[in-house]
C-alpha cells in the first residue's frame, strides 16, 4: 500500500508542477508589460492583435471547426472583456503592480454578491463575511500605499473598475457560452471582439504605434507566448488531474509573484500596511474558495487569477 501511495504521489506531482509553472507565467505577465518603451496604448494595440492568430492555431490544432454563431454568442462577453483590458492595462501603468494585481483579485469576492441572483448559486454567510473582509484588506492596501512604489488613487480606481468589469464579463460568459464550444474556441471568439473594442481606442489615443523597436517587439511576443500560451497550456492540461480547490489556492500566488517581481525589478516599494492588507485579501479569498460548494465553483471563482484573461498582461 505504501508503494502504491508513493506511485500516486509521483504521478500527481507533475500536474501540480504544471500548475505552478502556469501561475509563474501569469505572475510575471505584468512585469513584462512594463518593459517596452512605447506607450501603454501602443502596447495595447499590438498585444490584442497578437492573441487571435495564436488562439486560432490552438483551435485548429485541436481539430475543431469554428462555430458559425460563435462571434454572436460571445459579443457581449467580448465587449466587456475588451473594456476590462483597457482599464486593466492602464491601471498597471497608473499605480503599483502590487496594488493593481491584488485589487484585481477582489472580482472573486464581488462575484459572490451577484452569484445568487445571476448565476443561481448558493453562497454561505461565512463566504460573504470573508468577501467583506477582503474589501477591508483592499482599503488597507490603498491607504497604506500612499504615494510609494508608484501607487496612486487614480490607478487604484482603474484596478477596481477592471475588477468590476471582469465580474460582468464572468457572469456574461458563463450565461451565454454556447454549449459544446471548447475553451480555445470561446477564447478565440472573445479575442476577436476584444480587437474590435481595443484597437480603435489605441489608434485614437496613441501617438507612437509606429515607433516600436525590436526589443519592444520581443517583450510583446514574450507576453503572448509565455504568459499566454505556456500559462494556458500547462493549466488546461493540469486541470484534468489536479483538484480544482488546490489549483485555486495555488492561483493566489499570482499577485504575490507580481508584487515581489515589481519590488525586485522595478524597485516598487511595498509598505508594511500594504503587505498586511494583501495578506488579508488573499487569506480571505482562500477561505472563499475553500468553502466553495463544489470543485467547479472553486475553479471558476479564481479564474480571474490569470492576468491574461484578467486583462493585465
Amino acid at each position: 500500500m505504501k508503494l502504491l501511495a508513493f506511485a500516486r504521489r509521483q504521478i500527481t506531482a507533475v500536474p501540480v508542477l504544471a500548475v505552478f509553472i502556469a501561475v509563474f507565467a501569469w505572475g510575471i505577465g505584468p512585469l513584462l508589460f512594463l518593459a517596452p518603451k512605447i506607450s501603454m496604448n501602443s502596447i495595447l494595440f499590438y498585444r490584442v492583435l497578437f492573441w487571435p492568430p495564436l488562439l486560432y492555431l490552438f483551435v485548429r490544432r485541436n481539430g475543431s471547426r469554428l462555430n458559425k454563431g460563435l462571434l454572436k454568442s460571445v459579443f457581449v462577453p467580448g465587449v466587456l472583456f475588451g473594456t476590462s483590458t483597457i482599464f486593466g492595462f492602464t491601471a498597471i501603468t497608473s499605480t503599483s503592480i502590487a496594488n493593481a494585481t491584488i485589487i484585481g483579485t477582489i472580482s472573486t469576492a464581488i462575484i459572490l454578491f451577484v452569484a445568487p441572483k445571476y448565476l443561481k448559486e448558493t453562497v454561505s454567510k461565512v463566504q460573504i463575511i470573508l468577501a467583506l473582509t477582503s474589501f477591508a484588506g483592499v482599503i488597507a492596501i490603498v491607504i497604506g500605499a500612499g504615494n510609494t512604489g508608484g501607487s496612486s488613487l487614480y490607478g487604484d480606481f482603474l484596478a477596481l473598475m477592471n475588477a468590476i468589469l471582469w465580474t460582468f464579463y464572468f457572469i456574461s460568459s458563463k450565461r451565454r457560452r454556447v454549449d459544446g464550444v471548447d475553451t480555445w474556441q470561446f477564447l478565440f471568439g472573445v479575442s476577436v471582439i476584444q480587437v474590435c473594442v481595443v484597437v480603435p481606442y489605441a489608434l485614437i489615443t496613441s501617438n507612437d504605434i509606429l515607433e516600436i523597436s525590436w526589443p519592444d517587439l520581443g517583450f510583446l511576443i514574450a507576453m503572448t507566448l509565455f504568459s499566454g500560451t505556456i500559462g494556458h497550456s500547462f493549466m488546461l492540461w493540469a486541470q484534468k488531474y489536479v483538484d480544482a480547490s488546490l489549483t485555486a489556492m495555488i492561483l493566489l500566488l499570482c499577485p504575490v509573484i507580481s508584487s515581489a517581481g515589481a519590488w525586485l525589478v522595478y524597485k516598487q516599494e511595498i509598505s508594511l500596511t500594504q503587505m498586511i492588507g494583501g495578506a488579508v485579501v488573499l487569506a480571505s479569498l482562500a477561505g472563499v474558495v475553500r468553502l466553495s460548494g463544489s470543485a467547479k465553483n472553486s475553479q471558476e471563482l479564481l479564474s480571474t487569477a490569470d492576468p491574461l484573461l484578467n486583462s493585465n498582461s
